[in-house]
């Protein structure tokens, strides 16, 4: 119809001023009550639709329950009937500002405040309207007037119950409206919310296709992308609540519409107060890197603070005491080092040593062997090799492992290796009283052929070491 309408004047007192909008099921105008000088909204039932007698009643149904709907979020109903011209009407209270369709068209994605706060006000509507029994059945953004108040945004719903769903909005129809085996009920409405919750801050619905039949399809088996991938900045908490209402499942959603609007105040009172949980992510970020930072800060100070200091030097012990060795003097080292290359007198200096008379070189300069007698705890002086050999040494000798020039005479006594070795035999000595001096007696010597010993290389001369001591002073008797 449009503007055909246009200063037409209704049941002589609602003067039709401007076309407002228009659907399958009737136009919209706004107007002004002639008697009372004041705005209102009509809603006419095409002509072409008025010959039939079912939408007509329809028509008139739809009104009489709008007006049972008092609620400061719904477009209260004021009148209803049907003009001397056969027109029928229903006259809404007026109401300045633009649906909810042209301000996205004209503002985009919404603040998150604004789209929060204008949700909860439809869902507090819708959630009133149900529990007197009405669903609204095709909730969109078309049948939402906003407007700015002093008190801020108000939010108004209309057209509950018109009983026609237009095929352009399928967009927001839940999954079990397509299927037409159950009437749709308030969670049905909760799911259209949940679909202008996300336009208003995507900027568009989530489910778009080339037809309406691709639209369906995605309602009913795809879910809606993220919001968190449009826009990042929408909190979890705003989300997690839209996520629920869009439930594919009915019994997955919230089950009515007043707990939807409980958790969308939540939700608005965490953004508006900065204290709360729900707006409190990026502070508590804040604050737990605020404290590792103090952390570091302090571990970085304690270790400059007690760190060890490379240049210092080791103190000696004064009350520690020399390392003895484990394992006795076997000579090994000894003769190792008869068997280096002679030093001179410049290689054996030392600067910062000197060596007194008479004394060995070393770290001490003590010579146990000086005294031409064997050290207490010195080896016997005479031992049995493993091969059966006895060996004697010299006590005058000032080293047992360093012999004088001729090497250490070796005197083997044959003996059984199977059995200990036979003790040298002792001299018989003369009785106390008698007045001649005895002959000693020699001890014959075993008959053994002499095995030479080795030669040692050191430049030191050693003497022969005679078989017996005793009988070093003169030829044995026969």
């Amino acid at each position: 119809m449009g503007d055909q309408l246009t200063g037409k004047i209704i049941a002589d007192k609602y003067r039709i001023d401007t076309h407002f909008r228009n659907d399958d099921a009737a136009d919209f105008y706004r107007g002004r009550h002639l008697f009372m000088d004041k705005p209102v909204m009509l809603k006419i039932l095409p002509p072409a639709l008025d010959f039939d007698e079912q939408t007509r009643k329809r028509f008139s149904a739809e009104a009489q329950n709008a007006v049972l709907l008092e609620h400061p979020n719904v477009l209260a109903v004021s009148d209803f009937g049907t003009d001397k011209d056969g027109t029928v009407y229903i006259v809404f209270e007026g109401f300045e500002g633009d649906t909810l369709k042209q301000a996205i068209a004209r503002d985009g994605r919404f603040p998150i405040d604004r789209a929060v706060a204008i949700a909860k006000q439809i869902a507090d509507a819708v959630s009133d309207a149900h529990e007197k029994g009405f669903v609204h059945a095709n909730l969109t953004p078309e049948n939402i007037l906003i407007a700015d108040s002093s008190i801020g945004e108000n939010v108004k719903v209309f057209d509950f119950g018109a009983g026609e769903r237009s095929s352009v909005n399928v967009a927001y129809y839940a999954p079990e409206q397509f299927s037409g085996q159950k009437k749709p009920d308030s969670r049905s409405d909760v799911y259209s919310l949940g679909i202008i919750l996300y336009q208003m801050l995507a900027g568009q619905v989530p489910f778009i296709g080339e037809t309406p039949t691709d639209v369906k399809l995605k309602h009913a088996e795809e879910p809606p992308p993220p919001l968190s991938v449009l826009r990042p900045e929408v909190p979890a908490s705003v989300e997690t609540v839209m996520q629920k209402a869009l439930s594919k499942d009915p019994e997955q959603r919230y089950q009515t519409a007043n707990e939807l609007a409980e958790d969308l105040d939540q939700v608005s009172g965490s953004l508006l107060d900065p204290g709360s949980s729900g707006n409190n992510i990026w502070k508590t970020a804040f604050v737990v890197l605020a404290g590792i930072s103090v952390l570091a800060v302090a571990l970085i100070y304690a270790t400059s603070v007690k760190r060890t200091n490379p240049t210092t030097q080791l103190q000696p012990d004064a009350n520690g005491q020399p390392v003895q060795p484990i394992n006795p003097a076997t000579g090994t080292e000894e003769q190792s080092l008869a068997a280096m290359p002679a030093l001179t007198s410049e290689m054996m200096s030392n600067s910062n040593m000197t060596q007194p008379p008479g004394t060995l070189p070393g770290g001490d300069n003590y010579n146990p062997w000086a005294s031409g007698q064997p050290p207490p705890g010195a080896p016997p002086t005479t031992y049995v090799a493993p091969g059966g050999q006895v060996y004697t040494i010299d006590p005058n000798n000032p080293s047992q492992f360093m012999p004088m020039e001729g090497g250490v005479v070796l005197v083997p006594i044959p003996a059984n290796t199977n059995t200990a070795a036979k003790p040298t035999p002792t001299p018989r000595t003369p009785p106390a009283n008698a007045n001649t001096t005895a002959t000693p007696v020699p001890t014959p010597a075993p008959k053994a052929t002499p095995v030479p010993a080795k030669p040692v290389p050191t430049p030191a001369r050693t003497p022969v070491i005679p078989v017996n001591s005793e009988l070093s002073s003169g030829e044995p008797e026969a």
